[in-house]
């Protein structure tokens, strides 16, 4: 009796074996890696965009300079031409977003008379600063 009983002990201890093979539960799925960090807009880009936003205002430009300002700002600088005007046009763009955070533009006609003291030919003849106390 006793051989039977372990035979049949026997018997069953690779069943359980088994049994215990088939809780075996799949590994879960590795999770999705993180989407890349922003791309900062290159030196070309920049010029691309600033020349863009130059020709949109009627300008002929000529570029002066693009650089990037620290790690997010890209300041692109032209000379603006329009006819019998020339100036210039500096430009910031957020080198992440490439949004436009800055302008200066200052195009102004040749023969324009802004200051008071300029007698017409380009050549100044009066005080620049403060002008004369009896300037009218």
């Amino acid at each position: 009796m006793r051989i039977v009983l372990l035979l049949g002990l026997l018997s069953l201890a690779p069943g359980c074996v088994l049994h215990t093979g088939r809780g075996h539960y799949p590994r879960p799925a590795p999770s999705p890696a993180p989407p890349p960090p922003p791309r900062s807009m290159s030196y070309d880009e920049a010029v691309s965009l600033g020349l863009g936003q130059c020709q949109s205002r009627g300008y002929r430009c000529e570029l002066k300079e693009a650089h990037l300002k620290g790690h997010d700002v890209w300041k692109v600088k032209f000379r603006a031409f329009a006819p019998g005007a020339r100036g210039h046009l500096h430009l910031d763009y957020d080198a992440y977003s490439r949004a436009l955070l800055k302008v200066d533009e200052k195009v102004k006609s040749r023969g324009d008379d802004w200051d008071d003291d300029d007698d017409g030919r380009g050549h100044g003849r009066g005080r620049k600063k403060g002008h004369a106390k009896w300037d009218d």
